[in-house]
């Protein structure tokens, strides 16, 4: 009983010695943000008593809404809000820029998309019905994360790759799409953001899709971001021929040997959004004989090579050719300058024209009507 008591006693004054956590850690602080109302109103909230200014940096997406970056109100004990909406059902990323400085996560809310410079926070305004992008009780596939040596680049890098639901269990051989990123984003964006795993996901157990394994590299030749403290980075077309030989010499050979993969033409496919979406189109026409479908989501490429192509070879050998761009895109008119083109030239190809911007929702969608137009006999 003496021990008990004499364990009882240390303890509760180790307990009085713990210290306070410091004010950067204090979780007592973490107000709720963001809280979507169900009127599909949201408020955002930030603990920052010592700031003179917080704004909300709005993705295309919220920016279609709110048209330009919007100053939250200072309220008691330091917690910044702003209530905006009701917002469409969907999906969104934004951030916190604070006394001008740079664009930050919300620091309450754990659902981040990755990027090459600066997280951004994201949420979904639930809808009526559950969106492609929304995560359902159906069978799920993996989602895998390789580390590779590039002789190419002499540095370490990462591939995502998605297998479907049973894939584990299975020796079925697959259909292959890779799948690039955007500007500033990383090889973790489709999956992590974008919920490419779970659109595949949730169209498979619809039965819109066929099965098939999705390859996500990184899109980036450095790592890192080059400023003006940096070396300058190579010229975008360096950059271009750069991860083409990647893509070609390195991430297919080892996707090939390491995972169960169809390797003919007629069961490869590609397509990325923005950067991503140029890389497709100038890869998939480079190598014509390795891919027989190739998308752009929100991207262009150099309309002189497309312009030298063949019109019969083209039709002969690509069984999909998809654009798809927001009329409110920067890149809308370079996109729909492709379409015209090759309409003009007689090349068979999908276009899909459809609202908003240079976002998240446009392209999550993009993915969801490619992929159920690939590998169909």
């Amino acid at each position: 009983m003496k021990l008990l008591i004499f364990a009882a006693i240390t303890f509760a004054a180790a307990a009085q010695r713990t210290p306070a956590p410091a004010f950067y850690e204090d979780t007592n602080n973490i107000p709720v943000s963001p809280e979507v109302h169900a009127d599909r109103r949201v408020t955002f909230r930030l603990f920052a008593p010592e700031a003179s200014e917080v704004l909300l940096m709005g993705s295309p997406g919220i920016l279609e809404f709110t048209k330009k970056p919007l100053p939250l109100t200072k309220g008691e004990k330091g917690i910044w809000s702003l209530t905006i909406g009701p917002l469409p059902s969907g999906f969104y990323t934004y951030g916190y820029a604070i006394d001008k400085g740079l664009r930050m996560p919300d620091p309450s809310n754990p659902n981040l998309e990755l990027r090459r410079w600066g997280a951004t926070s994201s949420f979904i305004v639930p809808g009526a019905e559950k969106a492609v992008m929304e995560a359902r009780p159906v069978p799920h596939g993996t989602v895998h994360v390789n580390f590779y040596d590039s002789a190419n680049l002499n540095t370490q890098r990462m591939v995502y790759v998605y297998t479907p639901p049973g894939y584990e269990t299975g020796r079925q051989k697959y259909p292959v799409l890779y799948l690039l990123h955007g500007n500033g984003q990383i090889e973790a964006s489709w999956t992590w953001t974008g919920r490419a795993n779970v659109i595949l996901d949730n169209l498979l157990a619809d039965g819109k899709i066929k099965p098939m394994v999705v390859v996500m590299p990184f899109g980036h030749v450095q790592r890192e971001i080059k400023t003006a403290a940096n070396a300058p980075a190579p010229a975008i077309g360096a950059d271009m021929a750069a991860i083409e030989k990647e893509l070609m010499t390195a991430v297919k050979p080892m996707v090939e040997a390491k995972y169960r993969v169809l390797t003919d033409r007629n069961h490869r496919a590609i397509g990325g959004l923005s950067m991503g979406a140029a890389q497709s189109l100038t890869i998939g026409l480079h190598n014509i004989d390795h891919f027989a479908y190739i998308a752009a989501f929100s991207g262009a490429a150099n309309r002189a090579e497309w312009e030298k192509a063949d019109p019969e070879m083209l039709n002969r050998k690509l069984k999909v050719l998809w654009l798809g761009c927001g009329t409110e895109d920067f890149a809308y008119p370079g996109v729909k300058g492709m379409a015209e083109l090759f309409s003009k030239r007689n090349v068979k190809h999908v276009w899909n024209e459809s609202g908003a911007g240079h976002s998240w929702p446009n392209w999550q969608v993009y993915l969801s009507k490619y992929a159920q137009l690939l590998f169909r006999d």
